[in-house]
């Protein structure tokens, strides 16, 4: 079904389960793409689930953007943004309501912001974007934001609510508001 109504913008690498409501994919350029990996689930079953989801999954690339998810995550009601790039690794879990993107959606420069506002054309590289990577087996609590430029190490947790601003290295568990290294583990 995902390749009749998207073709080769959004690719299965294998089997994959979509819980509840289809999941929203915006995909408005040529080059803008969905990679999503071996038994992927993407949870937008707000009637049957076990957890308190309140959004649907929502993966949007910009023009030349692309999203990769690896085997064997799993998506309960998130949305992703990719203006350059969001890689999301293997046996990931991500609560709902979290936030992840790689981009600022508006220049900084209030200048040009008014002019986005106002409807004129601006120049969209004056609009932040920096690439995003979630290593394997994270796990991403209820309602966590992930913001542009961040390295999320493998096996490490993201305490729900949490603002990730940083990097995350390896085997540690961050939270708050910036998110901050709590206890690191030794695996």
């Amino acid at each position: 079904m995902l390749k009749l109504k998207y073709g080769n913008k959004v690719q299965t690498l294998g089997a994959m389960r979509i819980l509840g409501n289809m999941p929203v994919f915006k995909l408005p350029g040529q080059n803008s793409k969905i990679i999503l990996g071996n038994k992927v689930v993407l949870n937008s079953d707000m009637k049957n689930s076990n957890t308190a989801l309140t959004f649907r999954c929502t993966l949007v690339c910009g023009i030349n953007g692309t999203i990769e998810i690896g085997d064997g995550t799993m998506l309960n009601g998130v949305s992703v943004t990719a203006y350059e790039k969001v890689s999301i690794g293997k046996n990931c879990q991500i609560a709902s309501s979290t936030f992840i993107s790689d981009t600022d959606f508006h220049p900084v420069n209030a200048k040009v912001r008014e002019q986005q506002a106002l409807g004129y054309k601006y120049d969209f590289n004056e609009v932040g974007k920096k690439e995003v990577v979630i290593g394997d087996n994270v796990w991403i609590g209820w309602g966590a934001i992930i913001l542009k430029g961040v390295n999320i190490g493998n096996n490490s947790i993201v305490a729900a609510g949490s603002v990730v601003l940083k990097d995350v290295p390896p085997n540690a568990l961050v939270a708050g508001n910036p998110a901050e290294i709590k206890k690191e583990f030794n695996l």
